[in-house]
């Protein structure tokens, strides 16, 4: 009929095609529409070492990106890195406003909270000291990271942050100085919307597990019945 077909295509790349001319991929050929066809100007075949590559030129302005590393380990993380900064520049264009990075926001929030605690009568202020307990967490990482001791070091931040005045608030960890400093100016900063969504998605996972009123053991697989230990 003629019509070109391939078989064994990888997802990944039936997704970048589909991406790239604008088409929908559907599972039922029968089903398929005007509106779920793509197009392409023109298609090559290149060999670039020994790998054969089929190369195709779109109005949708896409472009590909080759990432190269001495093993599959580097390989894959210059892909992550990728991946990762090509999401944080999505989000830009989504919403741009930036926080103060190196973990000054997450300390500020929690300072807040500990204030906030103070007034709440009850049980309920455990759940807040709680909350702002897990909100220094992101600090300590950082801190443990670098080599620091992640309880002096966050000690140090929020005293920074205390004695700091106008914008303390901007005060956060600079790790290559391994000290506070303020992110604003260093320009360490994170976008806002990640954040909000971090700490949203973690609350609601917490909020979840709190609401479960019992756990269902499941039953040990003889298979996996322990070894006794060897003398």
């Amino acid at each position: 009929q003629g019509i070109q077909a391939f078989r064994r295509v990888a997802r990944s790349d039936l997704d970048l095609l589909a991406r790239g001319c604008g088409a929908t991929l559907v599972s039922d050929v029968k089903r398929a529409t005007v509106g779920d066809l793509g197009a392409f100007i023109s298609s090559k075949n290149e060999t670039w070492g020994s790998v054969a590559h089929w190369i195709v030129e779109t109005e949708e302005g896409g472009a590909t990106l080759i990432a190269c590393g001495s093993t599959e380990t580097v390989l894959g993380e210059v892909e992550r890195s990728f991946a990762d900064a090509l999401g944080v520049a999505c989000q830009m264009l989504e919403d741009k406003r930036l926080l103060a990075g190196g973990g000054a926001t997450h300390v500020a929030l929690a300072r807040r909270l500990r204030r906030f605690a103070e007034s709440i009568p009850g049980r309920e202020q455990l759940g807040a000291e709680a909350f702002a307990d897990a909100l220094e967490v992101i600090p300590r990482v950082l801190a443990e990271n670098a080599g620091l001791d992640p309880i002096d070091t966050l000690l140090q931040l929020v005293a920074a942050q205390v004695n700091g005045g106008t914008n303390s608030h901007h005060l956060g960890l600079n790790l290559l100085e391994r000290k506070p400093a303020n992110m604003v100016e260093s320009g360490i900063l994170e976008p806002y919307l990640i954040a909000r969504q971090s700490i949203a998605g973690a609350t609601e996972a917490a909020i979840s597990i709190l609401r479960i009123d019992d756990v269902l053991w499941a039953k040990q697989d003889p298979a996996m019945a322990e070894v006794p230990e060897m003398e």
